[in-house]
Formats: structure tokens, sequence, C-alpha cells
């Protein structure tokens, strides 16, 4: 069995999905969280200046998405074949989407242009998204975002669901019942009990 180490700043943001893959997957992993000046050293080390970054046996790999596609389909948790794959890709894409337009509400720092991006994501925004996923899941007789298991876009769409406000699902019901699903899975229920707390 290779080594695994993942890297990323004491948050979940980016590296959470790779995370949950791994616990879901019960592969072991060395969970590294560094910030300040730990990150300032090893910044010129990693592929692209950026984190998260998983090593395997030593060897990098940059990229959130490279990452968990590779261990999505390493550990069962992708499609079953290239065309499934491409259509987890563009639900991922869809939820990175979403997960952006949630960073630039968390960066700003103006209020007034916080107050607008705030109304934004209500009225626009969250409906957008949330309606995609929604039917997307209720179309799905297996109550998973895709095909008749759990899939790493599980994964996705949960963790950025924990950027939002909470309770921002409860009319969403197709989504709120596929986040009870996850959260259920006895290896991420043990996991959402002992993961370190952080905002987002």
């Amino acid at each position: 069995m290779p080594s695994y180490k993942l890297t990323y700043f004491p948050v979940r943001g980016r590296a959470e999905v790779s995370r949950l893959i791994f616990k879901q997957a019960e592969v072991d992993f060395e969970d590294v969280r560094i910030g300040g000046e730990d990150w300032v050293k090893f910044k010129p080390n990693t592929p692209y200046g950026s984190m998260p970054v998983l090593e395997v046996d030593g060897k990098m790999l940059g990229g959130s998405g490279s990452i968990q596609r590779y261990l999505a389909e390493k550990f069962g948790l992708a499609g079953s074949n290239d065309f499934e794959n491409a259509e987890i890709d563009s639900i991922i894409d869809a939820i990175g989407d979403l997960a952006q337009e949630l960073g630039k509400l968390h960066s700003e720092k103006d209020e007034a242009k916080k107050a607008e991006l705030v109304e934004k994501m209500k009225t626009e925004t969250v409906p957008k998204f949330f309606g995609i996923f929604e039917k997307l899941i209720s179309n799905n007789a297996s109550g998973w975002i895709y095909g008749s298991k759990v899939t790493y876009a599980d994964f996705a769409l949960y963790n950025v669901m924990g950027w939002v406000q909470t309770g921002a699902a409860d009319s969403f019901p197709a989504i709120k019942k596929n986040m009870e699903a996850v959260e259920t899975l006895p290896n991420i229920a043990k996991w959402l009990k002992e993961r370190p707390e952080s905002d987002f």
C-alpha cells in the first residue's frame, strides 16, 4: 500500500473532499495542516505554489480537482467508465462554480459590496445552483447525486453546503436528504466527530 500525505491549510476548504474520500475508503493518510511561516517555507516546493498537495510515496500531485479525481477513481468513489467519470466531473465543475461564488463572499472586505453579494447569493446564486443539484438528486432513485452509489460528487456537494448559511437547504428536500445520507455513512459519521473544528 502506498503512503499518502495530504497537506493543506488548517481548514476544511479545498482539501476536505479528499479527506472524506480517504475516510470513506478506510485508507490511512497523513493529514498535514500548515499555515503562516510553515506555508511560506513549503510553498516553493509545491507543484503550482498552492495547496492542497498530495504526496504518494513522496511524489507530489497538486490541484484539488486532480487529487480528488485520482483518489476517487483509485478507491471506487468515481464512475465505472470514462463517460460516467466525465458526467461526475461536470457535476463537480458546477459545485466548483458555486464554491467560487461563495469564496468571493468570504474574501470581500468592503461591507457595502459584501451586502450586495449576500443579496445576490440569496436571490440568484443559491436558487440557481441548488435548483440544479435538487433536480439531479430528485431524478435519481438512489438519492445520490449520480448513479446508484455514493461518489465523491456527493462529498463535494456536502462540503460546499457547509460553507452556506445554516438552513439554506431546508427548501430543497432532496439536497437535505442527500446531506443526511452522507452524514450517516459510518466512516464519514466517525470523521465528522473527530475532525478539527474550522470556519469553512
